[in-house]
């Protein structure tokens, strides 16, 4: 029989021992939408722990210190739910002992049963290639990699985005080569680790030039991806492989935590965010911005019309601001507004100190102290209702969908897929694994909000979590503008594949515009200029 142990510091058989605990804890589920859910790790502020907008693998990386990927099990909802927890902590509390903390709260509330083992865990393996290491003997004493300059300024050869990078290393170790190239390839190319398997022994020199994921489209057969410029520059290969390593397995977990507490209310209300200060004026021609910026230390920049502002304030995609908030005057499309503001520099909205490292709000945060500041500004009132609007409708096509059904422990997600195999040359996948229909239909607006312009309805009857591939063409490079006869949708260039097009070649789906009954913000009240 297999013997299932608890993680945490009373694990070890210790005779006498107790978990720290904190006092009281508000535990619940995010409202925060997955667009603007950004976490950056639990903080101690004001004799409390907060930590917002955070899946339950974030919590459990927060709590044993062991990284995501290395966290096995559990069903596919650990990666994708999403959870707010505010707890009291005694005075003089320390960040471990707050994690401590944690994992009482995991183990108590979501009955938690987790156990360390050798599992297999994903990571991109460093190996020589078959042609053997074209890697030269280190020949200095400098050690690192710089970027080459080029003529012309820049890190590369070509003109603007287009530019390759290009790097010179000296004096690196195989190891210290695969931490620097994942550090070079960053979340565009590399998803988890890489390790060294080469066996290679010495110190070494090379130069590598390769081309940033979001310009492998447009670069064609001249672009040069991560992968193969470590092929053919370097004699090494990155392959994609499962490896035997510590991780901690999930056993169970509770996907609902227990009720908080009734004076949790109370006790550990916290004031709604606020900005400490900020100027709102009307923004010059030539100094537009639309978005929320944290420009570093306590300020932040916000700018748009106030259509877009109370959107962007609300976590509605400014794609469908139109759609969605309705019943605003003319004027709220016409006037551009510049906001630049002070946020606090304690409570909610103040940046953050993770491991020592000054950090922005979340997202969350900052777009509430947006939305609160058009309420004390431009008296700000809405409701929400039910009204009929254009969607798109996602349906099925005809034949089976091209999808294979996912097991129920595949983490729920849908990120970039360097190494799947593109429809086209050129194209860059995205990989979704245990997304449902309605996931998906929320996912598409992430995915393509170039191509959708109204929000997404699932109608496909299809029930369950599948994982697939797809791929398109970015719509810039479809060059539409240059037949404006051509159906929205379809690509003008023969070799480009359009995101509705791959949605019914590569998964057998389709997006239909229709019109449906859908959530809208009613906007009751908004001043056409704000009061001082």
């Amino acid at each position: 029989m297999k013997k299932v142990v608890a993680v945490g510091l009373c694990a070890a058989g210790v005779a006498i021992c107790q978990q720290p605990k904190f006092e009281l804890a508000d535990v619940h589920s995010s409202k925060t939408s997955r667009s603007a859910a950004q976490n950056f790790g639990g903080v101690l502020r004001a004799g409390k722990y907060v930590n917002r907008d955070v899946t339950m693998l974030g919590l459990i990386e927060a709590a044993y210190k062991v990284k995501e990927d290395a966290i096995a099990g559990g069903p596919g909802w650990v990666a994708s739910d999403l959870f707010d927890i505010v707890a009291k902590v005694p005075e003089g509390t320390k960040m471990a002992e707050a994690n401590q903390m944690l994992q009482s709260l995991l183990e108590e509330r979501f009955k938690l049963v987790a156990k360390h083992e050798t599992h297999p865990v994903p990571r991109y393996v460093l190996t020589v290639g078959k042609g053997g290491s074209k890697l030269k003997p280190a020949s200095g004493s400098g050690q690192g990699c710089q970027p080459v300059q080029q003529p012309g300024g820049g890190r590369g050869r070509d003109a603007g985005v287009l530019r390759n990078f290009i790097v010179e290393c000296h004096n690196l170790t195989a190891a210290e080569i695969a931490d620097n190239l994942h550090q070079m390839g960053g979340a565009g190319y590399f998803d988890h680790d890489l390790t060294d398997e080469t066996n290679l022994t010495g110190s070494f020199d090379f130069k590598l030039e390769w081309t940033a994921p979001v310009a492998l489209v447009a670069k064609g057969a001249d672009g040069i991806s991560i992968f193969d410029a470590v092929d053919k520059q370097l004699g090494l290969k990155l392959d994609l492989k499962d490896v035997p390593m510590p991780a901690l397995v999930i056993e169970s977990v509770n996907r609902k935590p227990t009720a908080n507490e009734p004076r949790v209310e109370k006790e550990l209300a916290i004031e709604p965010a606020r900005f400490e200060a900020a100027s709102i004026k009307p923004a010059t021609p030539d100094n537009q911005m639309t978005g929320l910026l944290y420009q570093g230390g306590s300020t932040m920049r916000a700018g748009g019309t106030l259509r877009s502002l109370i959107s962007m304030s609300l976590q509605v995609s400014p794609n469908f601001g139109k759609d969605i908030v309705v019943g605003l005057p003319k004027f709220a499309d016409e006037t551009h507004w510049e906001i630049n503001a002070k946020v606090p520099t304690t409570g909610e909205g103040a940046p953050n100190v993770v491991n020592g490292r000054p950090l922005p709000p979340p997202l969350s945060i900052g777009l509430e102290m947006l939305n609160n500041l058009l309420i004390d500004r431009f008296g700000l009132k809405t409701h929400r209702e039910q009204r009929e609007i254009t969607v798109y409708v996602l349906t099925a096509g005809k034949g089976k969908p091209r999808m294979t059904a996912a097991k129920d422990s595949d983490r729920t997600a849908c990120k970039p897929a360097p190494n799947a195999t593109p429809p086209l040359p050129g194209i860059r996948m995205t990989g979704c694994t245990n997304t449902s229909m309605g996931e998906l239909a929320e996912n598409l607006q992430r995915m393509a909000p170039a191509y959708i312009d109204h929000p997404v309805v699932d109608e496909t009857g299809i029930e369950g979590g599948w994982n697939f591939f797809i791929g398109w063409t970015p719509l810039a490079l479809l060059q539409q503008v240059d037949n404006p006869n051509q159906p929205l949708g379809t690509a003008a260039d023969p070799t480009g594949i359009s995101f509705f097009e791959a949605l019914e070649r590569e998964l057998g789906l389709k997006l239909v515009k229709q019109t449906r009954m859908y959530p809208v913000i009613v906007v009751d009240h908004i001043e056409e200029k704000p009061v001082e």
